[in-house]
């Protein structure tokens, strides 16, 4: 039984060796949780407007649930990078470093998009990120945001049940 195991262990280590030897395109950061983001951020439009072009590197997720102990998801636990590629109105995702998903995003009030249910509501004053489906123009999505010259979060608890801010660096070019 033992060799037998053994054996298996072996075919498995070899066939790994098989792929190419060339190290990963994924560039795993190592952010230690919980990490705080050194710079004030603003959920001032015109702020927001004016940072939010350029490339961003994924660096945490918070996930949070009622009852249960907040679960901090990064590029190192999760096994994979993200970036955000934000040019014009394009937004395209990165997933170690090969391009995905492809939106269109705007920029706007919560209160200004249609169907928002925020009106009347301070929530409605928040600048949020919006995604839109670039064949149909349907929104896909919408999340508030706040922003610093170097850093962007994502409130992603306003729209979805188990969930929290993601945390975001805009890399240097």
């Amino acid at each position: 039984m033992k060799i037998v195991s053994l054996m298996l262990i072996n075919l498995l280590l070899i066939s790994s060796c098989n792929e190419s030897s060339k190290p990963s395109p994924c560039i795993l950061e190592n952010v230690e949780t919980p990490f705080r983001v050194p710079c004030m951020l603003t959920r001032n439009i015109d702020t927001v407007e004016m940072n939010i072009q350029g490339t961003w590197t994924w660096l945490q997720q918070e996930e949070v649930q009622r009852g249960k102990p907040t679960k901090y998801l990064t590029p190192k636990t999760e096994g994979y990078s993200l970036e955000l590629k934000l040019e014009n109105d394009t937004a395209t995702y990165y997933t170690c470093n090969k391009a995905g998903v492809q939106r269109r995003f705007d920029i706007i009030k919560w209160k200004d998009a249609p169907g928002s249910g925020t009106d009347g509501f301070p929530e409605g004053e928040l600048p949020v990120l919006i995604f839109y489906d670039l064949k149909t123009g349907l929104r896909v999505t919408d999340v508030p945001i706040r922003i610093c010259s170097q850093y962007l979060i994502m409130d992603y608890q306003f729209v979805r049940s188990i969930g929290g801010p993601d945390t975001w660096k805009k890399k240097s070019n």
